[in-house]
């Protein structure tokens, strides 16, 4: 069993139409016996681009509600999603990690956080897959030891096979 870890910019994906999403939900819908993780920031920052979308115009209020609410359902509510929280250290060690890969606060904690979790994996790093769409994060992941797909490169046909060779 590997945990599937979400970044906001992949996460999103399952609530607003764009490129990556079928792949998003074949990853979600077939994940088991996965384990699917996020953190409490990052059900904010999807949450965050939900809005933005209504604030330009891009989804109507009515879209919102709906993508909001399933949101909350699934992750924060739905038996499905762990939150993992970031821990004041976590914050402060990922200074190191922000200089080393060239990331921003929320993506260095957040690979703070996956570099500290992993170590009680018994598979070790190889037991986490970092799935976004953003190829700064995944590419510090992936220098980091860590497995990693962005949805916008795998094929949602290619979602079983993938799941199958965690």
């Amino acid at each position: 069993m590997a945990l599937l870890f979400w970044d906001a910019s992949a996460l999103v994906k399952r609530y607003f139409v764009e490129v990556g999403s079928e792949t998003v939900d074949a990853l979600i819908d077939n994940s088991l016996p996965h384990a699917l993780a996020t953190t409490p920031w990052g059900y904010a920052e999807t949450y965050s681009v939900l809005l933005r979308r209504l604030n330009s115009g891009a989804i109507d209020l009515p879209a919102f509600t709906t993508a909001a609410t399933a949101l909350q359902a699934e992750v924060v509510s739905g038996p499905n999603f762990g939150l993992l929280s970031i821990s004041d250290a976590m914050v402060f060690a990922s200074t190191g990690i922000m200089r080393q890969h060239n990331l921003n606060a929320t993506d260095a904690a957040i690979l703070a956080l996956l570099l500290d979790y992993t170590q009680l994996l018994p598979s070790g790093r190889s037991g986490c897959v970092v799935i976004a769409a953003d190829r700064r994060l995944l590419r510090a992941a992936d220098a980091e030891g860590l497995k990693t797909v962005d949805p916008e490169a795998l094929a949602d046909a290619d979602v079983p096979a993938f799941l199958a060779s965690l």
